[in-house]
């Protein structure tokens, strides 16, 4: 049987309106789809289509099962069921998550909310413009940003955070330090959002574990400082999967609720702009992984490049992109523009109902 292989729902389209025809996707139940591409890797480390499943098709289908090793069991966590909640997908998706950076140094947006009243005052803003998740950073994670103490990170949250658990607002802490993902999951967070995805700080399986929170488990490559130094892979799909199941496999062992996990296949994070495009590209494959998937897209210098303008604004590119995640099955967008996002994906799922 053939076991190294990946799953591409491949004529995902949003409707309103049930087809008994069409599968729903797992964590957003308004995608649906009847077709899934198998791929492999190839003898030179590209990707290649080795057949296509008709969900339809029951005989086709079967024959499938004992063609591909755990096929049935993989094809199934793509699939919705009525049994399903995840941060309430089933109310709204995708969750549009607004970014509140309070630092100084943030590559879009690095010094506007430094202040506490600059920062609530954008908080809430964001809330108002439609995000269902404020995720709030401290330290800068763009590439060539150094280390800043724990406690200078929490010194710049802290507060921000009290403020908006005290009114019972969704948010999420971005960081990578223990230290601060306790102190602010005492006062109400209930995500945590990792861009070192478990590799920068070995306490941070016993905080998940102790809290039972969330956690957004995202791919990079060593540290903001170093990562965009010539970044290699054998195969970035292939080698952010199998990160994904490895990362899996040591928090089950861990015994940490799966269901609670977010990936997020970290666009910028150690990858160059053809890394960046292979993965949006390939996007759907991460869904059989059983998860619902985060991206993070906005205004990010990829953009800058591809448009060959490094100073252009890069908001319509972000909306495009946030639009097409979504098609492919994003559950969570993380973004600057929250009101402009949410407009583009709204208008977009008007013209698909």
């Amino acid at each position: 049987m053939i076991s190294n292989y990946f799953l591409l729902p491949s004529d995902i389209k949003y409707t309103n309106s049930y087809n008994y025809r069409k599968k729903k996707l797992k964590f957003n139940p308004h995608l649906s789809f009847s077709y899934i591409d198998i791929y492999t890797i190839g003898a030179n480390n590209n990707i290649k289509r080795l057949d296509a499943i008709d969900l339809n098709n029951t005989i086709a289908l079967n024959k499938m099962y004992s063609k591909y090793y755990n096929l049935e069991k993989r094809v199934n966590k793509i699939i919705y069921s009525k049994n399903l909640d995840s941060v309430n997908l089933k109310v709204k998706s995708p969750k549009i998550m607004g970014i509140l950076n309070i630092t100084r140094d943030s590559f879009y947006d690095g010094g506007r909310f430094y202040k506490y009243s600059r920062a609530i005052e954008h908080a809430y803003k964001l809330i108002d413009d439609g995000a269902d998740i404020i995720d709030i950073g401290g330290e800068s994670t763009r590439p060539g940003a150094k280390v800043i103490p724990k406690e200078e990170e929490l010194k710049r949250i802290l507060p921000v955070v009290k403020e908006l658990c005290k009114n019972n607002i969704s948010v999420s802490c971005d960081t990578r330090n223990s230290y601060t993902m306790e102190r602010v999951l005492n006062e109400g967070v209930n995500i945590i959002n990792d861009v070192s995805g478990l590799n920068y700080d070995n306490k941070t399986l016993d905080i998940i574990k102790k809290y039972d929170c969330y956690y957004i488990l995202m791919h990079s490559i060593k540290t903001p400082l170093t990562m965009q130094k010539n970044p290699k892979y054998k195969n970035v799909i292939a080698d952010l999967y199998k990160f994904f199941l490895s990362k899996i496999k040591v928090m089950n062992e861990k015994k940490i609720d799966i269901s609670k996990i977010i990936i997020d296949p970290g666009i910028g994070f150690g990858k160059n702009d053809s890394h960046n495009f292979q993965i949006l590209k390939y996007f759907s494959i991460y869904l059989d992984l059983g998860l619902p998937i985060l991206v993070g897209l906005s205004r990010k210098s990829f953009i800058g490049r591809f448009i060959k303008n490094e100073q252009e604004d890069r908001l319509a590119c972000s909306l495009s992109l946030a639009i097409d995640s979504f098609l492919k099955g994003a559950s969570f967008i993380r973004v600057h523009d929250v009101k402009a996002t949410n407009n583009a994906i709204n208008i977009f799922k008007k013209a698909n109902i």
